[in-house]
């Protein structure tokens, strides 16, 4: 009954990971002809595989798994459902109650045990046959789906104790087909349109009339296509220009380009476009930025900060935004649109584009000499030349940073995802394999060495279910990223415990889950691989050997370079406009 509520409330994927106790459960989900079942060994890697279906689906995806540790296994992948809103519909099998705490085989006290992540808990206890019993199943589906939706998006649990006989032909109880029918007229759930504050709605419109200088950042989301337009329409009426963070994705599309100032975290080197930039308002959608140094920005600015998001979440570690507006951003944009009319700041917006296309041909003129071996040039030539549509995972770590600082705007329809609700470096390649299963386009990860060891046995999937992904393989042997921390004055410790260099050879395990492995030390050599491999429609894995001591060198160079040109330009045009 829980399976077939699933079913036509429009759960369509699932996995499950195999167990004695969760037998009911993996026989209710394999005979459904709608929901596609995809069965893995490993319950973390399953777990961040339905967390990849469900960001490229934007559904519920369920989790299936059974009890005592494994149940403990799928914490990381709910963990950052909880923290990035993806729906997922977590089926713990359980023992019976009176069981825990007795010494029982495979019993932990699994009561609410994601309760810190969770949307939504609910145990169903023993099975009860009569109406009462399942129909409170029934109602329980319905209450879980619409959570995970909608409600309160983001992963919900549900946990359902069993006792022997598990499997069909071992029945204890007979149900009359009058009943089941009775169960399946009860109603589905219709969605009720969000409120939110019409109060606060005007106030923030009523500061945008008055400010002429804004900026508009867009942090993590899987922003549609309906929303993308509504917020480049706006800030081209407020004349607000848009930092778009590499994981929003919006740097990437046919939108109009005029508005991005895509290198924001190179020109905030530059004391002078700080001093220069001071918008009077910020308006945030999405998730938290990515770079430190605009987060540093964010937090030392006199500006009004307006987040807006559907739930109201605080995506603000300064704590300095003093409004956050529970709205979809798409609703408040078109709203917006529609009422908020002002005279922004031309000669300062067309100076700040100025300076980002500056800033753009010093990276480009640096990407020409730079050889491959330099991190913050892989993501950038990935996105220059990936031909048509994909969807593009990128790892956590340096992957995400470098494609931040160095990523431009390019016409390529290309849709990024990331797991930056948590930042952790676990379950990439599952979540990249997770989105490559449920895609139409081809689908590629720009992961570091660390994470994908992290996560070999994600490869399993590739290999058992034909599922294709290009592997863009950063290995720097070790913690690069820990290079650009202070940690790294202490050689020694950091070498041993920090970086800790691992010292694989990678082919070997790639192959042996039927992975095709090319290495790449030539931009050339590196793009003949990623065309080739993206075509073949397998997995692929191409390792590029960078050096993370010159690369964050050559980061700093930019960003140097950059700094000193904008400090000239500035006090060149103060100083023309000095009385003699």
């Amino acid at each position: 009954m829980f399976v077939k509520r699933l079913e036509k409330l429009g759960v369509r994927y699932a996995t499950i990971s195999p167990g004695s106790r969760s037998t009911p459960l993996t026989l209710a989900f394999t005979n459904s002809k709608k929901i596609k079942t995809f069965q893995i060994v490993d319950e973390r890697s399953a777990a961040f595989f339905a967390l990849g279906m469900a960001k490229k689906t934007g559904y519920p995806t369920a989790v299936v798994v059974t009890s005592g540790t494994a149940v403990a296994e799928i914490y990381p992948a709910i963990i950052e459902a909880y923290y990035q809103r993806v729906p997922l519909i977590v089926c713990t099998a359980d023992r019976p109650p009176e069981l825990r705490n007795t010494g029982a085989n495979q019993t932990i006290n699994q009561d609410n045990i994601f309760r810190n992540h969770i949307r939504l808990f609910r145990d169903l206890g023993l099975p009860n046959v009569k109406y009462s019993g399942l129909s409170s199943v029934i109602k329980t589906a319905d209450e879980l789906f619409e959570t995970s939706y909608y409600k309160d998006r983001g992963p919900v649990h549900v946990n359902f104790p069993f006792a022997k006989p598990f499997e069909p032909d071992s029945y204890t109880d007979e149900i009359d087909s009058s009943l089941i029918s009775k169960l399946s007229a009860i109603k589905l759930p219709s969605p009720k349109p969000l409120k939110y504050n019409r109060t606060e709605f005007n106030g923030i419109v009523k500061s945008l009339k008055s400010s002429r200088r804004g900026l508009i950042i867009l942090g993590y989301n899987n922003y549609d296509v309906k929303f993308i337009k509504a917020v480049t329409r706006l800030s081209k009426k407020l004349g607000f220009p848009i930092y778009a963070d590499a994981a929003s994705g919006y740097r990437f599309g046919s939108h109009n380009k005029e508005m991005i100032i895509e290198n924001l975290t190179s020109l905030l080197h530059s004391k002078k476009f700080k001093e220069f930039f001071r918008p009077e308002i910020i308006l945030q959608f999405g998730g938290t930025p990515t770079s430190n140094i605009v987060l540093h920005f964010y937090r030392d600015s006199a500006a009004k900060k307006i987040l807006i998001n559907q739930y109201g979440d605080r995506f603000d570690p300064s704590l300095t935004a003093k409004t956050i507006l529970n709205m979809k951003p798409y609703d408040f944009c078109v709203k917006a649109l529609k009422i908020s009319s002002g005279s922004p700041d031309s000669r300062w917006l067309n100076k700040i584009i100025e300076f980002n296309n500056i800033a753009g041909e010093i990276k480009k003129s640096f990407f020409k000499k730079s050889k491959l071996s330099f991190e913050g040039l892989i993501p950038e030539t990935v996105f220059e030349n990936v031909k048509g549509e994909c969807d593009v995972m990128i790892s956590n770590s340096l992957p995400i940073r470098d494609s931040d600082f160095f990523a431009s705007t390019r016409v390529n329809k290309i849709t990024t995802h990331c797991n930056r609700g948590a930042s952790g470096i676990d379950g990439i390649t599952s979540t990249a394999l997770g989105i490559s299963a449920v895609s139409k386009l081809p689908a590629l990860l720009i992961t570091g060495d660390l994470a994908f060891f992290h996560d070999l046995n994600g490869l399993h999937s590739s290999m058992k279910f034909g599922i294709p992904l290009t592997v863009i393989l950063i290995n720097n042997n070790g913690g690069g990223i820990f290079e650009s921390l202070p940690i790294s004055r202490y050689k020694k410790i950091c070498r041993e415990n920090f970086i800790t260099p691992l010292n694989l050879n990678f082919r070997k395990f790639v192959e042996a889950y039927g992975g095709k492995f090319l290495t790449a030390n030539s931009k050339s050599k590196f793009i003949q691989h990623l065309n080739a491999s993206v075509d073949s429609r397998r997995l692929t894995v191409i390792e590029v050997k960078t050096d993370a001591v010159e690369s964050k060198k050559l980061r700093s160079k930019i960003w140097q370079n950059v700094a000193e040109k904008i400090d000239f330009l500035i006090d060149e045009a103060e100083n023309r406009q000095r009385p003699y």
